[in-house]
């Protein structure tokens, strides 16, 4: 497995919000209430971009279609509830040094 690092420790910061194309994948890492999070850019409902999707508590809001996802939960459709939709692509994230990233 092959570290692919995303950003440096140094600059992230609650708000912090960035999109990333590694190896065709577009992630986004972000920080929120003090925890850092990397999920896919498009939402799996219909694949509108997450890049202004309102995020607190760990909940992933798409602003096309309000449909909610918790990152607590690798992703899981929250709302709404019972709709055949697949959760939303999370990344589990490695520290090396002074970075941040993914494991390819």
């Amino acid at each position: 497995m092959d570290f692919l690092p995303l950003e440096r420790l140094i600059n992230l910061y609650d708000g912090y919000r960035q999109a990333f194309n590694v190896n065709g994948a577009n992630i986004i890492l972000l920080q929120e209430g003090g925890q850092v999070f990397a999920f896919s850019r498009t939402c799996p409902h219909q694949n509108y971009t997450l890049d202004y999707a309102r995020v607190s508590d760990g909940l992933v809001v798409c602003s096309a279609h309000g449909f909610e996802f918790d990152l607590h939960r690798g992703g899981a459709l929250v709302k709404p509830l019972g709709f055949p939709c697949a959760a939303l692509k999370t990344y589990d994230l490695v520290y090396e040094g002074d970075r941040i990233g993914i494991v390819s």
